[in-house]
């Protein structure tokens, strides 16, 4: 978000005590912000705060320099509204286009102008279930460029959502949708063999760069659905697979439903366990029995002739030369459309920094720093091929 202005509108929910890092993450991402806070805000938050976190005096009424003209008028130099806690009356009176406050204002002129508005609500249940409260959220869905970023319930409150997945909105809404109207599936993490009610076989992956790739794919518009032994935020479509045996079948059923491109991130355990159903004793030496597993490659290519895969190929202690080599014998062998090769000795694993070589039919390039940087140079090869 480098170089986009993002104003923060707060009304008074208590949930506006999270504005301060949401500010702060936005700031981080490279967004300039200007805050306005509504009189029942400043009771929640301190004014002096909110200025510290966004680098600008806050608005808290409109003057004879007409703000939010300036801001979101015909050369307006805002170029997104986000309105982070939203109450029931805020939100009520944007939809009945009543501005008498200075968010409501701000608000009208940023519609009026059609520039992006993201709502994320924070109430108490029953105010959020009021059927003209419902009634006004879902005519502000309606509107042209109008976002709304529905609550979690939770001990009848309507909570703000996670500031992670606010900011991901808000990145999605100024980012060129290029991948729109495109099913992107992406296995992402290490999966787990039983080896009996208590251990496990597993591998060192973090499943960082999975979850990257799928932000960034859906930041860009695509249909994402990730497949993932863990938790991964709720804006993007997700399938828990914990054995890979399970993340194998969950990706086939995903893929019958149609998909454009399939990319193979997770480190699927090579080998099945056959599992003890009771705890094996450590008094004495013991052998674990394992099968070579499928490989999902190999059944996604046989079944979806057509489909569009990239693959991730995992080396220790191999030259660039020979990773090349490597990743292309991959990508001829498996047909491929795309594989990106790492040495997972020249950096940790699990880190947030990585070196890959990203392998296609017509180029290579070598790509070295954190693994957002990494997803979007894969999601830049990605829209090439799709």
């Amino acid at each position: 978000m480098k170089g986009k202005t993002i104003v923060l509108g707060i009304t008074g929910s208590v949930a506006a005590v999270k504005a301060f890092e949401l500010c702060r993450l936005l700031r981080k991402k490279g967004a300039e912000v200007q805050v306005v806070m509504s009189e029942a805000a400043l009771k929640l938050v301190g004014e002096q705060a909110m200025e510290w976190a966004s680098g600008n005096k806050v608005i808290t009424s409109l003057s004879g320099a007409t703000e939010h003209v300036q801001l979101f008028g015909a050369k307006g130099k805002a170029d997104l509204l986000l309105i982070a806690p939203a109450t029931a009356n805020t939100i009520s009176k944007i939809a009945m286009g009543i501005d008498d406050t200075p968010i409501t204002t701000f608000a009208t002129t940023a519609i009026g102008s059609k520039k992006p508005v993201i709502i994320a609500p924070a109430m108490h249940e029953p105010m959020y279930e009021h059927p003209i409260v419902k009634e006004n959220l879902a005519k502000l869905e309606a509107m042209q460029r109008v976002r709304v970023i529905r609550p979690f319930i939770e001990d009848e409150k309507a909570k703000l959502k996670d500031v992670d997945e606010i900011v991901l909105e808000c990145e999605k809404a100024l980012t060129k949708q290029t991948l729109s109207k495109k099913k992107v599936i992406i296995t992402s993490g290490a999966t787990i063999e039983e080896i009996d009610p208590i251990r496990v076989l597993t591998s060192k992956s973090s499943g960082k760069t999975g979850r990257e790739i799928a932000r960034e794919a859906y930041r860009r518009g695509a249909d994402v659905t990730l497949l993932h032994n863990g938790v991964v935020e709720s804006a993007i479509a997700s399938v828990e697979a914990k054995s890979g045996k399970e993340m194998l079948d969950a990706t086939i059923r995903e893929l019958d439903k149609g998909a454009d491109f399939l990319v193979c991130a997770a480190a699927i355990s090579d080998f099945s366990v056959k599992k003890s159903n009771e705890k094996i004793k450590s008094e004495k030496r013991f052998s674990i029995e394992m099968v070579p597993a499928e490989k999902l490659i190999e059944k996604a290519r046989k079944r979806f002739p057509k489909l569009k895969i990239a693959g991730f190929k995992a080396e220790t202690n191999k030259s660039m030369k020979e990773l090349e080599k490597i990743a292309k014998e991959f990508l001829r062998k498996n047909k491929l459309q795309l594989v990106v090769a790492n040495d997972v000795a020249r950096n940790e694993m699990g880190s947030d920094i990585n070196e890959v070589l990203i392998v296609s039919e017509k180029n290579n390039a070598v790509v070295k720093g954190e693994k957002e940087k990494i997803a979007k140079e894969i999601c830049n090869q990605i829209e090439k091929i799709i």
